[in-house]
């Protein structure tokens, strides 16, 4: 098949990795696939920091790993889309896209990986692409019940995210963990972050010369969490592939404060290596792990909630390595050729 992929951007998230994992996959599989984003125009400054980093510290993010065909448009319309058998929308924002595009672009379908309002002008908007006559997956069971009851449709194919292979752990790592608590640092208002830094400053009160990783897109803003010690956290700004690996590795309990997400995927990327995760109830995380087996739910917005569980895993040797154990055990129940093989089967009935 020819199958093209509509994407926001070319940058760092989640979606764009799963993107980015599927295509590959598909690619393997004798599909050409295609990957469309729509250009951005930078302020100087940022393109500057931007063609910097690529230069001298070979910055990448998820797409530059994508092996297909790559393809920046002035804007995602009939006249920059190539003809193809499926076009699959990623996001509320390419599904609007879509809606409009000719048949010859290939049936249409629409990868749910998130209920994105946060990102919309109007809150009708991401509902309205729910209902728009397009073949659609969605990631996780909670997304299953909200498309069903937004949209009117029955029998919406539920296909998780996939493990990456190179996120396993194999014999004889992770024994020696020299960071106690690690986290992913985002800017975004539902990532919570001030829950997870809250939840931090009372860990480092009870637990005198904790060790905290942190990675992200972004530096910290500095500004708005003025009384949070970022000089005592080992902070890496868009880590290479073998860097999160490596801090994955390196962490004995992950955290996320987030009060939502699609499928939770840094809960998928911690277990895989064998770091139980404290999560808030996101809805995502429960497809990830169950609580008290390979990590710990707790309400959102609880940073006192999300401190005693870490220093319950922390104060006890014996309990973290079991949940260790279980967490590497869960892993082993995501593949992404499993997902490709029920992504395959949709694509091929669209």
């Amino acid at each position: 098949m020819d199958i093209t992929f509509l994407v926001p951007f070319k940058g760092i998230a989640g979606g764009l990795r799963v993107v980015t994992c599927y295509g590959n996959a598909l690619i393997r599989r004798g599909h050409r696939v295609t990957v469309v984003y729509p250009k951005r125009e930078f302020a100087f400054r940022e393109r500057l920091r931007r063609e910097v980093k690529r230069a001298f510290h070979h910055e990448k993010d998820h797409l530059d790993y994508f092996c297909g065909k790559l393809l920046e448009v002035p804007e995602i319309s009939a006249a920059h889309i190539p003809d193809g058998d499926v076009v699959i929308a990623t996001s509320f924002q390419t599904a609007e896209w879509a809606a409009p595009l000719p048949g010859r672009c290939g049936a249409k379908s629409y990868l749910i990986q998130g209920y994105e309002k946060m990102w919309a002008k109007e809150s009708e908007d991401v509902d309205a692409t729910f209902r728009l006559p397009f073949r659609k997956i969605v990631i996780s069971r909670w997304l299953k019940d909200l498309v069903e009851e937004i949209s009117g449709e029955r029998g919406i194919p539920v296909i998780p995210n996939g493990r990456d292979f190179f996120l396993s752990c194999f014999d004889g790592e992770g024994i020696t963990r020299k960071f106690d608590v690690g986290l992913l640092y985002s800017p975004v208002p539902l990532k919570r972050t001030d829950v997870a830094l809250k939840a931090l400053a009372i860990l480092m009160e009870r637990h005198p010369g904790l060790k905290i990783a942190m990675f992200g897109s972004q530096e910290p803003d500095l500004e708005q969490y003025p009384d949070f010690p970022f000089g005592k956290v080992e902070f890496q700004r868009t880590p290479t592939q073998e860097e999160i690996r490596r801090t994955y590795l390196d962490t004995k309990v992950w955290i996320t404060a987030s009060s939502t997400e699609g499928f939770c995927l840094p809960a998928l990327e911690a277990i895989s290596l064998g770091c139980p995760i404290v999560s808030a109830d996101n809805r995502g995380v429960l497809d990830v792990i169950s609580d008290g087996v390979e990590g710990y739910i707790v309400p959102v917005g609880d940073p006192a909630a999300l401190a005693d569980r870490v220093s319950r895993l922390l104060d006890d040797r014996e309990l973290l390595n079991r949940m260790s154990a279980a967490a590497l055990r869960r892993a082993d129940d995501f593949s992404w050729e499993r997902s490709t093989d029920m992504l395959e089967k949709v694509l091929e009935g669209a």
